[in-house]
Formats: structure tokens, C-alpha cells, sequence
């Protein structure tokens, strides 16, 4: 299924693994509420690059409110419909991207609202001007600001990173008005790559911008962790963005493109970095991502500060999904079938003083000749709690 994002994600971020930390300091469940509300079967159906953030411009852990508006950008989607027995109907369309705004502090069906565009034959297609993959972002002073990718899908590299600016007016997103820029958020020198907009840290006046360093054509090297800062006022300016080289803030983005700004290893190309409010590590910097990118195991390591080294890691999680599904999707759709999760990450403005919702993507491969896509069971975004009191 999906064989763009696919091949992307399996050949370009694939990783290795981390040492496990030996003591458990935390407790895990599945959110079956958050879970539910994305478990759709008419309109937007389906998708991943999942990431969510404040309408009001306040996206810290603990600011949700019955008034909130909680914006939520994907990227490839489906769109279409889905049979009582979780087959899709016909006439599915898949965008690169969609956006979604949730009303209130709870996980309410009927108060999420997905957007879309639709073309001159009257299609869904995508509201942005390219087929962009968007990463994550952020509200400031009544601008929805976010970052994207182009990947050139003949030879999977990334061909330009993209910022929007959208207007918000009385709580509504202004896509129409929306401004699209290039903007020199990745960096290539020879086999290595760094691309930022993988997570945001938002720390009132300074906004911490996340990123990996990846080495193009190994299979398992272990993506780096890398961090740019800038200030709130200033986000919008990538000649303002500052570039953290291991030892100091510099102008050139080039100067995070060695081992020396590395803050860990083996990360996913989409994670969460979370300053936590409450619990055993109130004010402490809390890292959330899918060990290896593609694979069961969710991890989360900490930090003293966002630009400090993060901790040996913990595998909190291990997705059951891959070893739930196996026998069935071989069956269905060919013995080279798998269902496969990635790019986790946690959602703060969603997340209760001590503890993290945290967002898996799960999707297929390998299917059968003739089979584009599979059930709708096999591909949506699933929630897990982790509480560290």
C-alpha cells in the first residue's frame, strides 16, 4: 500500500537500534479514545505524518482547554469511503497532504473538520501548491506556520523544503490566502544530508526546531539528532534561524551537518521533543520516536536542555500490530505482505501534566500484484499513553 511513502521511508530512513535503559520509570496503555477518533469511514479515512499544534499559538503540554482548536496536519491521505466489513469502497483518492481542526479537550468525532481542495474535475486533491509531505508547526501572532518536503519519487531525494505561512481569522484557517516560500532547511555534503522540521519545541520566546542527519545510500546508519533555534518573532525568517554545531549557535546550516552536533542516534525522521510539566521529569526535555523509524519499538530519552545530549534510551512500547496482522494480511494479500509501524511521536497540546499521548503511524507493504490498497484497519494512526509520574 502506498508504495511512495513506502519505499521512502524503508530505503531512505531506515536505522538501527539503541541500548534499552534497565529500569522501567514509567506505564504505557493504548488511548483507544484518541485512536477512535481517527478511525473514520467517510471523507478523510486515512493517513500518517501525523503532528498537532495550538490554534491560539499555545501548543505546551497542558493547554488544552473546552474552547481550544487543536490543528492537525497529515500527510498522504486517503480519501473515500469504507465498508461495514473495512473494505474501501470505490473511487478512494489519496492526497499528499490534509489538514483537520479538533474543537474542545476531548477526542470527539463529530468535532474534528478535515480540509481539503478540489480540483477542476472535481476531485479531492491536495490544498497546497506541490505534493508536499508536511512536518511539523506552529501558531504565532494569528499565522499558521508549517515546513514540507518535495521528494523527487524516481530517485528519492529530497528536492526542496518549503515553509507556509496561512492567515488564521476568527478561529478559521485562511487557506486560500496561503503563501508558500522555499527556504534552505536542508543541507547535503557529499553522503550526508540534514533536514529540519521533523518536531518543534516551543519555548515561549525561542522556538527549537528539530531535524536528522541522515548518510544517503546506507540502509542502517543511525540518523542523528540535530536542533536549530530561533525566535518567536523571527520564525518565519530562516536567516534568522540559528544552527546548533555541538558547541555553539552559528548562521550556516552546514555547520550541524557532522557528528560533533549529533544529540542522539538511531531517531526517526519524525519525532516529538516535549518540555514535561509535572511528573519525574518536570521541566526536563522529553525525546519520543519509533527506534529505526520503521519497526514495533517506541522509545523516549531526556534531556536537560533542548540543545543538550539526550539519555540512554527506553523502549516504552512495542507496537502489537506487525505480529497481529501478519497471518491474516499473508493470507489476503500475499506472502510478501507486512503491516509496519513508524514515526512516532508525542502530542503535548494533547498531553495531561505528566504524561505524553503519543501518535504511531501503521501502514502495508509487499502486497500481492493487482492489490493498490489494503483494508482500511491497516492503515490509520493508533494512540498510546505514557505516564511518567
Amino acid at each position: 500500500m502506498k508504495s511512495a511513502i513506502t519505499l521512502f521511508l524503508a530505503c531512505l530512513f531506515c536505522g538501527a537500534f539503541h541500548t534499552v535503559a534497565a529500569e522501567p520509570t514509567f506505564t504505557v496503555e493504548p488511548a483507544n479514545d484518541w485512536t477512535a477518533l481517527l478511525d473514520r469511514t467517510d471523507g478523510w479515512i486515512a493517513g500518517d505524518g501525523i503532528f498537532s499544534y495550538g490554534m491560539e499559538g499555545n501548543s505546551q503540554q497542558g493547554s488544552l482547554c473546552e474552547q481550544s482548536k487543536t490543528i492537525f496536519t497529515f500527510s498522504d491521505s486517503l480519501f473515500g469511503g469504507v465498508h461495514p466489513d473495512g473494505s474501501y469502497k470505490s473511487g478512494l483518492v489519496m492526497t499528499n497532504h490534509a489538514v483537520a481542526v479538533l474543537t474542545g479537550n476531548k477526542p470527539d468525532q463529530n468535532k474534528i473538520q478535515f480540509f481539503h481542495n478540489i480540483n477542476a474535475e472535481g476531485r479531492v486533491a491536495n490544498l497546497f501548491d506541490r505534493n508536499y509531505w508536511i512536518l511539523d508547526g506552529i501558531v504565532i501572532d494569528s499565522v499558521m506556520y508549517t515546513t514540507g518536503i518535495v521528494v523527487d519519487l524516481s530517485t528519492w531525494d529530497i528536492t526542496g523544503t518549503w515553509m507556509f505561512e496561512m492567515p488564521i481569522r476568527e478561529e478559521q484557517l485562511q487557506f486560500s490566502e496561503t503563501k508558500t516560500k522555499p527556504v534552505a532547511l536542508f543541507d547535503k555534503q557529499g553522503l550526508y544530508e540534514v533536514l529540519f522540521g521533523i518536531g518543534i519545541c516551543d519555548q515561549g520566546d525561542d522556538i527549537y526546531v528539530y531535524g536528522f542527519r541522515d548518510k544517503k545510500g546506507e540502509l542502517f546508519y543511525r540518523r542523528q539528532l540535530v536542533v536549530a533555534k530561533v525566535s518567536r518573532s523571527m520564525f518565519g525568517d530562516i536567516s534568522a534561524w540559528r544552527f546548533w554545531s555541538g558547541n555553539r549557535w552559528s548562521e550556516s546550516i552546514a555547520d550541524c551537518n557532522r557528528d560533533e552536533a549529533a544529540l542522539t542516534e538511531a531517531i526517526s525522521n519524525e519525532l516529538s521533543v516535549t518540555q514535561m510539566v509535572g511528573g519525574r521529569y518536570d521541566g526536563k526535555f522529553v525525546l519520543v520516536y519509533t527506534e529505526g523509524c520503521v519497526g514495533p519499538k517506541l522509545n523516549f530519552a531526556v534531556a536537560d536542555k533542548p540543545n543538550g545530549k539526550f539519555s540512554e534510551t527506553t523502549t516504552f512500547y512495542e507496537c502489537p500490530e506487525p505480529k497481529l496482522f501478519d497471518k491474516e494480511i499473508k493470507e489476503n494479500y500475499g506472502q510478501n505482505a507486512i503491516v509496519y509501524t513508524y514515526n512516532a511521536k508525542a502530542h503535548p497540546r494533547l498531553s495531561k501534566p505528566g504524561e505524553l499521548l503519543v501518535s504511531y503511524n501503521l501502514n502495508t507493504m509487499g502486497l500481492k500484484e493487482g492489490s493498490i490498497f489494503a483494508e482500511k484497519k491497516y492503515y490509520f494512526p493508533r494512540f498510546v499513553l505514557l505516564k511518567l509520574p
